[in-house]
């Protein structure tokens, strides 16, 4: 059967024997256009959903790196005052990224930490092969740029021949920022 709009369509028989529409009913435009209208409609709400599935990606990283910073401190402040945890996480669940069926490699800073609280003023060479010793692959480099940054954040002091020493408890290497 055909629909309301068409039956009321002005129709013309071609030389096929074929019929063509010559004047579509009002009311088939006025649905036409709802159609494009919905169409758009889906498209801008697509837009949108892609638009806020990006910001929400981006959050969702942003705030996975500031939650391993805060991990990666809270691990080297707790080396520093000799409170390490029995486990590797902060919250008891497994921690996947930093380790793998128990066993725990520490960053270069905690090893940095380790090393110092058992040893005081060493050179940063003898730290970056202590720091090897534990497991830590790492260049000199990367160990001097650690140790840099530790004494800037106060967490180490470095004396007049360039040996290092975990500053001390309670100093501005543990206080709140």
């Amino acid at each position: 059967m055909l629909s309301p709009q068409i039956m009321n369509a002005a129709v013309g028989v071609d030389r096929k024997g074929g019929v063509a529409v010559t004047d579509i009913d009002v009311s088939t435009h006025h649905f036409l256009a709802q159609l494009i209208e919905q169409a758009e409609e889906l498209q801008r709400g697509a837009e949108c959903a892609r638009r806020e599935r990006d910001e929400a990606a981006a959050r969702l990283a942003d705030f996975e790196k500031r939650l391993a910073d805060s991990a990666a401190a809270l691990r080297a402040l707790r080396i520093y005052t000799g409170e390490a945890p029995k486990s590797p996480t902060v919250d008891g669940q497994a921690d996947t990224a930093n380790c793998s069926e128990g066993t725990h490699t520490p960053s270069i800073e905690e090893a940095i930490l380790q090393v110092l609280r058992r040893e005081s003023g060493l050179p940063p060479l003898e730290i970056a092969r202590r720091v090897e010793a534990l497991g830590v692959s790492s260049s000199a480099s990367s160990v001097r740029a650690r140790l840099s940054k530790l004494v800037q954040q106060g967490t180490l002091r470095r004396d007049g021949k360039s040996r290092y020493s975990l500053a001390v408890a309670g100093s501005e290497g543990t206080r709140a920022r």
